[in-house]
């Protein structure tokens, strides 16, 4: 008998019936997730090392590479604010995910933005988003993600601005889901 999920959680890209031979490191491979997250995903699946022609899985969300997405502002804000990222695969002596960040103008008080992005369950990366040289500046940064990590759809990119002299951290000024990416 084929074990069936009553339902898939929030951001699953579809079902996924196992074929003979079928493992869950060989399907999270086909739809680029991680076995944990596929895991995750089925916990209709008691035992993920014995799987079965015939069960249904859920499948975790795909996002597309490359993409972008806008990152939409939290709560009023100065003139000239805006931000964008743009998710890629790079080569950083492997074949590797990356999120570039480039934003617009900061607000009074502060002098870099820090970029953010979380995929919930998992963990958070930060980085400083550093400024171009003209004037005003543009400021983009790149956060690189090890091979284990895999972005998923409900990730959430967010910058916020922060001083460097006394290590104050504002509010979260823009975000923008990964969820925009998705086939």
């Amino acid at each position: 008998m084929s074990r069936v999920p009553a339902s898939c959680p929030a951001n699953f890209a579809g079902h996924y019936t196992v074929s003979p031979g079928d493992t869950m490191y060989k399907i999270s491979s086909i739809y680029r997730t991680s076995v944990n997250e596929l895991i995750i995903a089925n916990p209709h699946i008691s035992n993920p090392n014995l799987i079965f022609p015939g069960d249904v899985l859920c499948v975790p969300g795909r996002i597309s590479f490359s993409c972008c997405v806008t990152l939409d502002l939290v709560q009023p804000s100065e003139l000239g604010e805006a931000g964008v990222a743009l998710v890629y695969t790079s080569f950083i002596g492997t074949i590797a995910v990356s999120v570039m960040v480039v934003l617009g103008s900061l607000p009074t008080g502060f002098d870099i933005w820090i970029a953010e992005v979380d995929i919930p369950n998992v963990e958070r990366f930060r980085h400083q988003i550093y400024p171009t040289p003209q004037t005003p500046p543009t400021f983009s940064g790149t956060i690189n993600f090890p091979t284990a990590v895999s972005l998923t759809p409900n990730s959430v990119v967010r910058v916020f601005p922060a001083n460097s002299a006394t290590g104050n951290e504002g509010p979260v000024k823009m975000q923008g889901s990964l969820n925009n990416c998705c086939r």
